[in-house]
C-alpha cells in the first residue's frame, strides 16, 4: 500500500506537469499578434517556473522525510530477567522402596544414612536394605530424594548399581 505522502507528491506531480503542458500548448499556437521574442521569453519563463516547482516539491520532500527518519521510535523494552535458578544442595532421602509392585518393604533408612549430606553417592542394590520382600521374583529399588530445592528420583534393579546425583 502506498503512503499518503507518495500520492500526495504523485498528484502534485501530475498537475504541475498538466499545467506547464497546458501553458506550453498555448504558447505553441501560431503567432497571434505576438512577436518571437515575447513567445521565446514565455517559454523560458514557464521552463524556470516549472524547474523551481519542481526543486521546491524535491526539497519539501527531502525535509520531510530526513525528519521523519530523524524521528525515534519508542525504546523497546527490557526483556525479563532469565529465572533464577534453583539452588541444588546436598543429597536428602524422602523415600525408598525395595520390591515388586505387588510386595515391598521400606528402605528409606538404610538409604538415607548411606547418602544424606552428599552430592553423589551411588551403592549396589541388594537385599540387605531391608529383606527379600519377594523370593525369586526381579526387584527394583525406587528412591525419592531432594537436591536442594529440586526433588528428584533414581531406580535400579537388583543386582545392579543406583547412582543419586545433586549436580
Amino acid at each position: 500500500m502506498r503512503s499518503a505522502r507518495f500520492i500526495r507528491a504523485t498528484l502534485l506531480a501530475a498537475t504541475a506537469i498538466t499545467l506547464c503542458a497546458g501553458a506550453l500548448s498555448v504558447s505553441a499556437q501560431p503567432n497571434r499578434g505576438r512577436d518571437d521574442d515575447d513567445e521565446q521569453f514565455d517559454r523560458q519563463d514557464l521552463r524556470d517556473a516549472y524547474r523551481r516547482g519542481y526543486e521546491r516539491g524535491y526539497d519539501r520532500g527531502y525535509r520531510k522525510g530526513m525528519a521523519e527518519g530523524d524521528r525515534r521510535p519508542p525504546p523497546i523494552p527490557a526483556p525479563p530477567p532469565p529465572p533464577a535458578t534453583p539452588v541444588l544442595g546436598p543429597i536428602k532421602v524422602t523415600s525408598a522402596y525395595y520390591g515388586t509392585s505387588a510386595k515391598s518393604c521400606d528402605a528409606t533408612r538404610y538409604v538415607a544414612r548411606q547418602s544424606n549430606g552428599k552430592r553423589t553417592h551411588s551403592f549396589k542394590v541388594t537385599n540387605e536394605m531391608c529383606g527379600d520382600p519377594s523370593r525369586g521374583d526381579r526387584k527394583e529399588l525406587q528412591v525419592t530424594f531432594w537436591c536442594g530445592e529440586v526433588s528428584r528420583s533414581a531406580s535400579a534393579r537388583e543386582h545392579q548399581n543406583i547412582y543419586l546425583n545433586c549436580f
